[in-house]
């Protein structure tokens, strides 16, 4: 038996002669989507990563094992690492593997390793579960000493249709209310954006109210957006929810929700409105981007509710700009070396590894002023400097002082023109935020953006500004956050959208204000990590003109991917670098070497424009060339291949750089612009979709003529392309790889699983003209060619279907639809012609 007929017939059946209901039961557990890895401006998702069954202690509720299935001809504990391994990420006390005859069980808190005969039951697990731990009983004592069920056996909030809960948000819910239980009052999540920290928190106090642990919870933001995203979500709670405004405290609810604005307002019968509460009104706290908010005058509100249980959520790790977070809400949590750290953390690079979150393109570009303003020497050169009354210029300015201390529209302009000139390349109506130094800036900002766009798109509204002193700022950010809405396109603003907003369409992150806090930076990258399902939307760009990028960190990147084969050897890989256009040695240009995105060497070319790097493998190599002022080039090169070195680099200078602005005397120039490799298997390497698509062809149609006659009828033809879609194996992908755009998607597949060589549309038609008219002599002469000239429009779906003949020149020529059918004799005839042109198009090269 295979492995799914072992389950059906021999796992099944030992799970429910245990005891196992289907509803403690998850089987095929989606726990990993699949990471988004770019391939040119597409992504293709890897595949994603199932747990064959879950067994949990209620239905939707604490997961207590996995369970790894193997067919009959493994043994039994075949399977025990992989469970493992998911027990692990999905903190399960308990991992199975079974064969269907028996059953190898490991207990992850004490490492026993046991083999049975069946599973143990439900409430054998959950009896070991809880040993020698009171509060995993199936009742708890409140701080107030009630007798109530234990909110962490609650089930999860659940609807039809409504989303549940990924592994992460289990965890995190799980590690809130253990905090809890265990007597602790403050604990710290930390989750990067775009993950559901506020449906962690909503099921969270779902289970806490459903148990009657807590009866009324507060939920506290710094922004009226943030704190409506809340009510939002908490919707399930429907009318049991109240939100603080205007002064009034809806103290018939369960779950407040306020902004701290509001709760430090002064009340109409005096004092301040958070002092309406007493005390001890409030059983647990919530605290939403708590790394910039509870501090300064706001922080009485939280000393006045220190009786509850504080849980504070943010999106950045322990930086030193937010040391005061983690001293107040992680101090009951320390790590091995006493320092204060979350209960649960889930960083953006984990998030893009699973492939719950959007990966990302970074390119940095820099202008010739970026290295500081000479004042002198500007001046010198024309440059009009206006100095303010009572103000005293210095001597020179760098970028951090740009916008700040010394206004240089120059610079501003052109990096709107550079940016304009990007979004016409990748996208003029892909959503952008631009993050910049000012409310003057942002303005100034936005006005270039509107001159630049908003004619050519027809946009009105193509750019906004959305600050905290515009009047508007809330109604057109809400605009902006539809993914429907058509205006704005391009929103400027300074820092009022840098935490919290919620606008999973945007595609651009663009720096144009120099950043020093990575709590801000990661704020601000998180703002295009969501994944957007109604757009499309599956990986973002960073465009950062003020060297913000430099700030990223081990949070924020995915992990390398494994390298299967050596990483070193005895081979050697040298070149020379030069000017494509003048043929000019560029010295200092920077090489790195890398195989399956893993960095093997790092070398700088010297001053003849020479490198030598040695100690490679014997594995094809993927070399980048960069140097500044030139587009990075990528090569693939075979070490071994003595022949074809040193090498010959020539790179060639972007467009942009060559463009000279010159705007109110100051000479601004873009001076070096480059996409960024992380490094970190962020992209796909051509070769690795390549291998992929031979693997998945091959095992759909092992061999190239079992390709043919798939292809040859349209009905499996279809069902293969379905098939290959959902793989993410596309002519449009393979045409792109392959930089082939003149092939039929059978050439494609042909050339790529088997290597067969590629015949071009146009072959293919000049090959099967002869052989279609000699079968149907009869036919107007011409007819065969316009059919053919259809095919080399579009590919053999072009010729699939009688809708072809409503098209010109069938149309004109030969009475469309219903004409053609008479010339060929008939409905019948029609399909038996079509079927003969789709057969003959890809009879075997050497018969066509």
């Amino acid at each position: 038996m295979n492995e799914r007929e072992t389950r059906e017939q021999l796992i099944d059946p030992l799970l429910a002669d245990a005891g196992w209901t289907p509803a403690l039961i998850e089987e095929e557990y989606v726990y990993r989507a699949g990471r988004l890895r770019l391939l040119g401006e597409q992504t293709v998702r890897d595949e994603p990563q199932f747990i064959d069954y879950v067994l949990r202690a209620e239905p939707r509720g604490a997961i207590l094992a996995s369970l790894e299935a193997k067919d009959e001809a493994h043994a039994p504990g075949a399977g025990l690492q992989q469970a493992l391994a998911y027990a692990f990420d999905v903190q399960a006390p308990f991992a199975f593997s079974s064969n269907g005859h028996e059953v190898v069980e490991q207990d992850l808190r004490t490492g026993v390793v046991r083999r049975l005969s069946a599973f143990p039951s439900p409430d054998e697990l959950v009896t070991r579960w809880r040993e020698r731990v009171t509060w995993r009983g199936p009742t708890v004592t409140t701080p107030d000493g009630r007798q109530v069920a234990n909110p962490l056996l609650q089930s999860a909030f659940a609807l039809p249709g409504a989303p549940s809960m990924r592994y992460y948000q289990e965890r995190a819910v799980s590690a809130s209310i253990e905090q809890i239980l265990l007597g602790r009052r403050r604990a710290l999540l930390s989750l990067a954006t775009g993950t559901g920290k506020t449906f962690i928190a909503f099921n969270f106090v779902h289970k806490l109210l459903s148990s009657q642990y807590a009866r009324r919870v507060l939920f506290i933001a710094d922004r009226v957006s943030l704190r409506d995203q809340a009510y939002n979500e908490f919707g399930g709670l429907g009318d049991r929810r109240g939100v603080v405004t205007g002064g009034a405290v809806p103290l018939e609810r369960d779950v407040h929700f306020a902004i701290y604005q509001s709760l430090y307002a002064d009340a109409v019968g005096g004092g301040r409105v958070y002092e309406q509460y007493p005390p001890d009104f409030f059983d647990v706290v919530i605290i939403d981007e708590c790394h910039r908010s509870g501090y300064g005058d706001w922080s009485a509100i939280l000393e006045h509710f220190q009786g509850a249980f504080h849980l504070g959520m943010t999106a950045t790790p322990k930086q030193s700009d937010s040391v005061d977070t983690y001293a107040h809400f992680a101090s009951e949590n320390l790590d091995a070396e006493g320092q204060p750290r979350p209960i649960f953390e889930y960083s953006l690079g984990r998030g893009i590894d699973d492939g719950f979150l959007a990966t990302y393109k970074v390119m940095k570009i820099s202008t010739s002023v970026d290295e500081g303003l000479v004042i002198r020497d500007e001046i010198e050169r024309g440059a009009e400097l206006i100095v303010p009354e009572g103000a005293t210029p210095r001597d020179s300015y760098d970028i951090k002082e740009f916008e700040r201390a010394i206004i240089v529209p120059d610079r501003t302009r052109l990096m709107c023109e550079h940016l304009a000139g990007l979004l016409r390349t990748y996208g003029a109506l892909d959503k952008t935020m631009i993050f910049c130094v000012t409310m003057e800036h942002a303005e100034l900002v936005r006005s270039e953006m509107q001159a630049l766009l908003g004619s050519e798109t027809g946009r009105n509204l193509y750019a906004a500004r959305i600050v905290s002193e515009e009047r508007d700022a809330q109604p057109l950010l809400e605009q902006f956050q539809l993914a429907s809405s058509a205006e704005p396109v391009v929103v400027t603003t300074v820092d009022l959208l840098s935490t919290g907003v919620n606008a999973p369409s945007v595609r651009n992150i663009v720096f144009m204000k120099a950043i020093g806090s990575v709590t801000t930076f990661k704020q601000i990258i998180g703002r295009g990590s969501r994944l957007d399902p109604t757009t499309g939307k599956t990986f973002f760009r960073v465009i950062d003109y003020t060297n913000a990028t430099r700030l990223f960190d081990d949070w924020d990147l995915p992990t390398v991917p494994a390298v299967a084969g050596a990483t070193t050897g005895t081979h050697s890989l040298s070149g020379i670098v030069q000017d494509e256009e003048s043929g000019e040695l560029i010295p200092g240009a920077s090489v790195s070497i890398r195989v399956v995105s893993r960095l093997l060497a790092e070398w700088r070319a010297d001053d003849d424009a020479r490198f030598r790097v040695d100690e490679l493998p014997s594995s094809v190599l993927d070399l980048f060339v960069a140097a500044t002022g030139y587009t990075r080039r990528h090569l693939r090169v075979d070490p071994t291949d003595t022949d074809a070195q040193p090498l010959v680099v020539a790179l060639r200078r972007p467009a942009q750089g060559e463009r000279r602005l010159r705007i109110s005397g100051v000479e601004v120039a873009i001076a070096d612009e480059i996409e960024v490799d992380l490094g970190n298997g962020n992209t796909l390497n051509p070769a690795e979709y390549l291998s992929r698509v031979r693997s998945v062809v091959s095992e759909r149609t092992p061999s190239l003529d079992d390709l043919r006659a798939t292809w040859q009828s349209r009905a499996s033809r279809r069902e293969l392309e379905e098939y290959l879609s959902v793989r993410q194996i596309t002519p449009e992908l393979l045409s792109v790889v392959l930089g082939r755009y003149d092939l039929d998607g059978f050439d494609l597949l042909g050339h790529a699983a088997f290597d067969a060589p590629p015949l071009s549309l146009d072959a293919r038609a000049v090959a099967a003209q002869a052989k279609l008219v000699r079968r149907y002599p009869a036919l107007p002469d011409g007819f065969v060619a316009a059919v053919l000239d259809k095919f080399r429009l579009g590919g053999v779906a072009e010729v699939a279907s009688s809708e072809l003949f409503s098209l010109a020149p069938f149309l004109s020529e030969w009475g469309g639809v219903l004409g053609v059918t008479s010339v060929l004799g008939g409905a019948e005839a029609v399909g038996t012609f079509l079927s003969t042109v789709q057969s003959v198009l890809f009879e075997s090269e050497v018969d066509a």
